[in-house]
């Protein structure tokens, strides 16, 4: 399967729904999940082609790549496992959002389907592309579409508050990343990240240019404490922008630290590893403890995904290879899981006009499809034996526990605080007592809304 086909087939998508006139919106829909469904396919064969070829999940091509037949490079287009399962997910959770919105989007149903098709193509580059300036430019414009539908197809008055703190941190994240890779380019001479990883740099220089490189990749990850925009643009965005921010957008700043920070930066990341370790910690606990705090189930699972990140940022900075292939299936699995999360709470929301916990006392005896959904789903995020949390955070913990075994223990204790609230979901939704918000609105998930929830939760199983 040719890298080139996959990147062009979004194109070919966004150039037929910019020709489709508005008001066709079937046709619109139909070509759309003809076109990502494709897609998916075509990843499906490449992440099969290159599993065979390449052996370990944290290969990063090289120019030799060539000669080199465990390696596939097509001009500056580099694709690993890790390209193929992070593209294999940005297909998986465009087809959930196309389903998703025919339930939850009534108007500009072709703005949407272009700002989709927009994603895939600035995300799809951002993932194979060797060059940090195309990087950087992908990077960021991949976000100007999530803005787009928070700002438009937000569900509350406060949507445009949330779309104005989304761009501040976006921009204020930008810079620091842009002035690095000015950097980069001025002292050694290139953007290519495959030469990058060979050349010598001091360690003066090393130092201003991870600051900049942490700095970006924090706020777009985020740790604490640069976490503050990403609550208010869970709880502000529709359901798809909810899932596209969790599944997708949040692993952008993860990639980086793995694709560029630490190959290119190798001793000032294991140098200030503790560091980072730390602060990732101070995430993990902090974003757990806020998680208790919470009424609003969206927030509460907006400050899980915070914890979560911390993890995969810790695993990725122990410098160990257990823990990092952890990280990146974490980073999957978490993008499975929250994207399923946030799907079935905009189907309450959809039904009740309530995201309050308390609110979902007695749901089973009522929407036994919904809950049951919303149980496993759950489970499998706080990492029951089972599930590829499961396995991510086991790895992620057994990597930590060989270079910082203090640490590792801290991180369980704030990794289990963190799934009380699931916890306590559960017993609200299982509770023999009905409550009365819940008792006349019993309808349970249609047939469209399963086919999308089966798409999220069935992988991750």
């Amino acid at each position: 399967m040719n890298l080139i086909h996959i990147i062009l087939s979004p194109t070919i998508l966004l150039i037929t729904l910019i020709l489709i006139p508005n008001y066709k919106k079937k046709i619109i829909e139909k070509i759309s999940i003809l076109f990502t469904s494709t897609i998916l396919i075509q990843n499906i064969l490449l992440h099969s082609q290159c599993s065979e070829k390449v052996k370990q999940i944290s290969i990063l091509f090289t120019n030799n790549a060539l000669i080199d037949n465990t390696k596939i490079l097509i001009n500056k287009l580099c694709i690993d496992k890790l390209s193929t399962i992070l593209m294999l997910l940005t297909s998986l959770l465009i087809i959930t959002s196309i389903l998703i919105s025919k339930k939850t989007i009534y108007h500009t149903h072709k703005s949407l389907h272009i700002c989709l098709s927009i994603i895939i193509i600035t995300l799809f580059l951002t993932f194979t592309t060797s060059s940090l300036i195309i990087f950087y430019i992908m990077f960021e414009s991949s976000i100007i579409p999530l803005i787009i539908i928070i700002g438009l197809w937000g569900s509350r008055k406060e949507k445009i508050r949330a779309t104005y703190y989304f761009l501040l941190y976006t921009i204020i994240g930008s810079l620091p990343l842009f002035i690095t890779i000015l950097i980069i380019h001025n002292k050694l001479g290139t953007y290519d990240t495959t030469i990058l990883q060979n050349i010598p740099i001091n360690p003066y220089l090393q130092l201003k240019l991870f600051t900049g490189f942490f700095l970006a990749f924090a706020i777009k990850t985020p740790l604490i404490p640069w976490h503050s925009w990403l609550p208010l643009a869970h709880v502000e965005a529709p359901a798809i922008g909810s899932v596209l921010l969790a599944g997708i957008l949040l692993k952008l700043g993860t990639y980086g630290f793995i694709r560029f920070t630490i190959p290119i930066l190798p001793h000032t990341a294991k140098y200030l590893s503790p560091i980072i370790i730390s602060i990732s910690i101070i995430s993990i606990w902090s974003a757990s403890i806020n998680s208790l705090r919470q009424n609003d189930i969206k927030r509460i699972i907006a400050y899980s995904s915070i914890a979560h990140m911390g993890i995969i940022t810790a695993a990725c900075f122990s410098i160990n290879p257990i823990s990092k292939t952890g990280a990146i299936l974490l980073m999957l699995s978490h993008g499975l899981t929250s994207s399923a999360l946030f799907t079935l709470m905009s189907y309450i929301y959809e039904r009740h006009k309530s995201r309050l916990i308390k609110n979902f006392q007695g749901l089973s005896y009522h929407t036994p499809l919904l809950s049951t959904f919303i149980i496993i789903t759950s489970l499998a995020h706080m990492g029951t034996p089972g599930s590829t949390n499961f396995l991510g955070e086991y790895l992620c913990l057994l990597g930590l526990w060989e270079t910082h075994p203090s640490i590792t223990i801290s991180s369980t204790i704030g990794m289990i605080i963190g799934s009380i609230y699931l916890l306590l979901l559960y017993i609200q939704i299982t509770s023999s007592k009905t409550n009365l918000y819940i008792k006349y609105k019993t309808q349970d998930l249609t047939l469209n809304e399963t086919q999308a929830i089966i798409t999220l939760t069935i992988p991750f199983k």
